[in-house]
């Protein structure tokens, strides 16, 4: 499971938002349930009055009140035969009742042709009619809600194997540690092609003796190279990979002239992996 928490700070987004939940090209076999809503079957346009009349509510009025959060939770396209609306609707009322118990909500299932799963869960800033603030903080959502979540899933839901993704970051070694991504090409026996450019790139780092060698190492190797005004700039595969988003910047590729010794070049590249794993982290 992946979660991701988007937050609007206008009233505007009531009603944009619930549009794009609603829309009807991701709809099939899906089902939406709504709490604090009074009616059913209603259209989004109603649904927003109701979202904005609650929002005169609020106690602590700013300029930048986030007015309405729209949370995500995908699932890998592996389990989707697995996820039942009645299990989906289980993981919606849990997530609901640990990130906000007491605010007005809709939320939405929609399963795609490629059979990406994944839950809408749009819920006011604010609780319902009390006018309370449901900001949480980075730390809280972390371990109240993100790591709840995962051992709730594991309990009830142990098949959904493939959309389980470990936490414990206290009693794994860094090093040992791994993302959902490489979790799951592992399990399929799949490598990525960004994993592929990434392994090539650290075996031709430790041996290249200058930028420009560096260059033609992966030249050799036959590796299509893209530029920009001039200068290299990435790696082009099925799709194009800058240099610098995968952690090889111009400083760090003029630093091969300074002939680094092994270790430091290990180093660097830890370096790298780390800050590569802090980026894709979605948990």
């Amino acid at each position: 499971m992946i979660i991701k928490s988007k937050s609007y700070k206008t009233t505007k987004s009531f009603s944009t938002v619930l549009n794009y939940i609603f829309r009807e090209n991701e709809r099939n076999n899906g089902f939406e349930f709504t709490k604090f809503i009074k009616g059913k079957n209603l259209f989004p346009e109603e649904l927003s009055s109701q979202f904005r009349s609650n929002e005169q509510f609020r106690l602590n009025r700013r300029k930048n009140n986030v007015v309405l959060y729209m949370d995500i939770l995908s699932f890998h396209p592996r389990d989707a035969e697995r996820l039942t609306n009645d299990k989906l609707h289980q993981i919606a009322l849990k997530y609901l009742s640990l990130r906000a118990p007491k605010s007005i909500a809709v939320a939405t299932v929609h399963r795609n042709e490629k059979y990406h799963t994944h839950l809408h869960l749009v819920f006011s800033g604010i609780e319902y009619k009390t006018g309370k603030s449901i900001r949480m903080s980075k730390e809280d959502f972390q371990n109240k809600v993100k790591l709840e979540m995962e051992n709730y899933q594991k309990l009830v839901f142990p098949e959904l194997l493939l959309s389980q993704i470990q936490h414990e970051k206290s009693f794994i070694p860094k090093k040992e540690q791994k993302k959902d991504s490489e979790i799951i090409m592992e399990y399929e026996g799949e490598i990525s092609e960004k994993q592929k450019i990434l392994k090539l790139l650290e075996e031709v780092f430790t041996t290249a003796t200058s930028e420009k060698d560096f260059y033609q190492k992966l030249e050799a190797k036959e590796i299509k190279r893209y530029s920009r005004n001039g200068k290299i700039t990435g790696i082009e595969g099925n799709r194009k990979f800058r240099f610098s988003r995968l952690g090889y910047t111009p400083e760090l590729l003029q630093s091969l002239e300074q002939d680094p010794t092994q270790n430091q070049r290990l180093e660097w590249l830890q370096n790298i992996r780390e800050k590569s794993q802090e980026k894709e982290r979605k948990w």
